[in-house]
C-alpha cells in the first residue's frame, strides 16, 4: 500500500473573516482528495472552534517537510 505525507496548514476562520491561530494536520493517504478531506476532518476534530457554526476551517497544502527529530521545515528546490 503506497503512503505519502502531506502537511496540511489550517486557518480557522469566522464569518466576519475573523483568523484564528493556524496549526498543521499530517495525513498519509497516497491520493490528494481524499487526503484533503481526511485533513479537513481531522481539523474539525482537533480544533474547539468546530462546535460553534460561525467557523469554518481552511485547509492549505504546504511545501513542509519533516525531519527525524519531528520538526517541520521549509522544503523548496
Amino acid at each position: 500500500m503506497k503512503k505519502q505525507l502531506r502537511i496540511w496548514r489550517v486557518v480557522p476562520v469566522s464569518k466576519t473573516n475573523a483568523q484564528a491561530p493556524y496549526y498543521f494536520v499530517e495525513t498519509t493517504e497516497y491520493r490528494r482528495e481524499v487526503a484533503e478531506e481526511l485533513a479537513y476532518k481531522e481539523a474539525r476534530k482537533r480544533c474547539t472552534l468546530s462546535r460553534f457554526e460561525d467557523w469554518d476551517f481552511r485547509v492549505e497544502k504546504e511545501p513542509i517537510r519533516k525531519d527525524e527529530f519531528g520538526r517541520y521545515m521549509w522544503y523548496h528546490q
